[in-house]
């Protein structure tokens, strides 16, 4: 039941992201943005499910307690990474036509933009777990 919860998820992040970048995108290029992203529409939208699912779901690993934080978080972003790379080619989602420096701000783009996600989970995760040692305290007392 878990993994389809995760599986969940990661569709409503997947197409989140998705509108997101398609908003952003049009209010900075306009009209052709969108005509251009249409053209492929299904394509991009299940890339952006498949890519949330494939953050998501890895994400089961912090239920490992005998591995590392580092440890979990390296399998968890590497398994993500590995799928929304192979997603993001195959879509043209990194735009390698424009050059290397264009491939490699994209790549630092999309790796900040996984990690700054991440963070947000681990303080609001970190947040919660302070909230329930306090009950526990305050229950001992």
């Amino acid at each position: 039941m878990k993994i389809v919860k995760l599986i969940g998820n990661g569709i409503a992040w997947g197409c989140t992201i998705c509108m997101f970048i398609l908003m952003t995108g049009s209010l900075i290029a306009g009209d052709e943005f969108l005509a251009m992203t249409s053209e492929r529409f299904w394509a991009q939208a299940i890339g952006s499910i498949i890519v949330g699912i494939g953050f998501t779901v890895p994400s089961i690993i912090y239920e490992q307690e005998s591995l590392s934080r580092g440890m979990q978080t390296l399998i968890h972003m590497g398994i993500g990474f590995f799928i929304y790379f192979l997603v993001a080619f195959n879509l043209g989602w990194i735009p390698v036509e424009f050059g290397w420096q264009m491939t490699v701000l994209s790549i630092l783009i999309a790796i900040t933009f996984a990690f700054a996600i991440w963070f947000g989970f681990y303080l609001y995760n970190k947040k919660e777990a302070q909230k329930l040692n306090q009950q526990l305290e305050t229950m001992k007392k």
